[in-house]
């Protein structure tokens, strides 16, 4: 070839290949299918590509809203805890609750709120598997999209980390695409960050109703294999630690709590032989909580794991449960309750639960008595629904393991 017809070509294969960048580009701003710009050029509805991108997702959110109060922790805060309940006193709340997030990744994205906004407010949801020892952040999870890096200096790359796959890639063209055509994505998130209530029943219905939700959940966490030598690990505390520590040093209104899980869960629990762990948890948790406040009043640490009537609702033959949509995750219903009590709007007896009851505040000096005081609740329950507990007892025998997403 010669070079004059070859320099010819490379122009126009370089022109060719600006263009379909270009084009790529202008598309995948028009759509915003990550959020990573404030607006979007092309009105669209849902954003399917969220829970695909998540992490991605709410970090560029968090950036666009600069909230002044957090709903913090994983798939159970984002899915139960409503950022739109009238208890809050800073404005405007931000669902920053990541879905199978480990307490690292829960610190760092508060870290990450921190930096951008004059945080008043949050409310942490704090989940017993997330301290575990070992645990992993999320394949999604980058420490340079974030305002502040783990050692404190401010992150370089930031808001420019996402671009280039935001808009020019072609995962990001058929997000936007995707986004255009309307499609249905896994799970839908409003703009506040929490997952839209609506299309969680739908999903719950679609499954054949709350009795095969329970079931199917069921059967994947017994049927799934797990580390029999697990441990609470001292890493993920240091993390809780350094969650309170900022939080004091920013004279934030933290407040903690431990989610309402069905008792079913719970006896999911005992089956793997971790019940008496979870006792242990609550116990160091408290202890950690009264060791990082010295003598400053503790953060707020109010315990909704427990064996009541809201946590021990029947699960009806079809149709929705009242307050949950499986054995893990409860709806917004519940959620509002729990945030009644710990943002301080229940009435002073509600909000002083008595050992044993939904929302008790936990302390050093009652801690002992609320342990007993649910341990006999959950028997009682257990004697009551002995078939439940076969048909549990039966599922873990004979599943076949298969490892959890």
């Amino acid at each position: 070839m010669e070079p004059a017809i070859q320099g010819r070509y490379l122009r126009q294969l370089a022109c060719t290949l600006l263009s379909i960048c270009a084009v790529t580009a202008l598309i995948n701003r028009a759509v915003n299918p990550y959020c990573l710009f404030t607006s979007d050029w092309l009105h669209v509805g849902d954003k399917p590509e969220t829970f695909t991108h998540l992490r991605m997702v709410k970090a560029a959110q968090t950036r666009h809203l600069r909230p002044r109060a957090l709903i913090l922790g994983s798939s159970r805060a984002e899915t139960g805890l409503d950022p739109a309940h009238p208890g809050w006193t800073a404005r405007p709340v931000y669902n920053l609750g990541l879905s199978n997030a480990s307490i690292y990744e829960v610190r760092r994205y508060f870290e990450h709120a921190c930096a951008l906004a004059d945080v008043r407010q949050a409310v942490l949801l704090l989940d017993f598997t997330s301290f575990l020892a070992g645990g992993t952040v999320a394949p999604d999870f980058l420490e340079k999209r974030l305002a502040i890096l783990p050692d404190g200096r401010p992150g370089a790359s930031g808001a420019w980390c996402d671009l280039p796959s935001g808009l020019l890639t072609w995962t990001a063209l058929s997000g936007s695409l995707s986004t255009v055509r309307g499609r249905e994505g896994e799970k839908r998130y409003l703009p506040d960050g929490s997952r839209d209530a609506a299309s969680e029943d739908s999903r719950v219905l679609s499954k054949g109703g709350a009795i095969k939700a329970f079931a199917a959940y069921e059967a994947k966490v017994l049927g799934s294999q797990f580390d029999h030598q697990a441990r609470l690990g001292d890493a993920e505390f240091s993390h809780l630690a350094a969650i309170l520590r900022l939080a004091r040093a920013r004279s934030i209104d933290l407040r903690l709590a431990l989610p309402p899980m069905h008792v079913r869960y719970l006896t999911i629990l005992e089956l793997q032989g971790r019940w008496q762990m979870y006792h242990d948890w609550k116990r160091t948790l408290v202890r950690l909580v009264a060791e990082e406040a010295g003598k400053s009043t503790p953060f707020p640490l109010l315990d909704f794991g427990v064996c009541t009537p809201q946590t021990t609702d029947p699960v009806p033959a079809a149709g929705l449960a009242r307050h949950y949509y499986e054995a893990s995750h409860f709806n917004k219903i519940l959620g509002n309750q729990l945030l009644e009590i710990t943002l301080g709007r229940q009435t002073a007896a509600g909000s002083m639960a008595s050992p044993g009851g939904f929302g008790h505040a936990l302390t050093p000096g009652t801690l002992e008595a609320h342990i007993k005081a649910v341990e006999q609740a959950f028997r009682n329950y257990q004697n009551t629904h002995v078939d439940e507990l076969a048909r549990l007892k039966s599922m873990k025998a004979q599943a076949s393991p298969a490892r959890l997403r």
